[in-house]
């Protein structure tokens, strides 16, 4: 009795544990702008608006910016007066880039 019951109880165990759960493999990736998008929301709206436009402690409004993408680079990497340094958190070029990249396309939205 003692083993059919510890056999159970080894099954039962064995059935919960298999259960299988959605992996992260199986979930769409997020394309470069949706990342670019995520970024900038997470890291620079707080200041700049999610539309670019907010301007909260003096950052500029991006939707009217006249920068180039060496301009922006330098500045999200460097910070400029209230903005502090970007490099550190954004962590690669790639980010950083993908981060210029919707600015870029805030500058084209109404």
């Amino acid at each position: 009795m003692v083993l059919r019951r510890l056999c159970f109880s080894f099954l039962l165990a064995l059935t919960a544990c298999s259960g299988e759960t959605k992996k992260t493999d199986d979930l769409p990736a997020e394309t470069p702008e949706q990342k670019g998008e995520s970024l900038f929301i997470n890291n620079c709206a707080a200041c700049h608006g999610e539309d670019g436009k907010l301007g909260a402690s003096g950052a500029k409004d991006l939707s009217v910016s006249r920068l180039n993408e060496k301009e922006m680079e330098k500045i999200i990497r460097n910070g400029k007066n209230a903005m502090p340094p970007q490099k550190a958190i954004l962590e690669t070029d790639e980010n950083i880039q993908l981060v210029i990249e919707h600015v870029k396309r805030l500058k084209n939205k109404p």
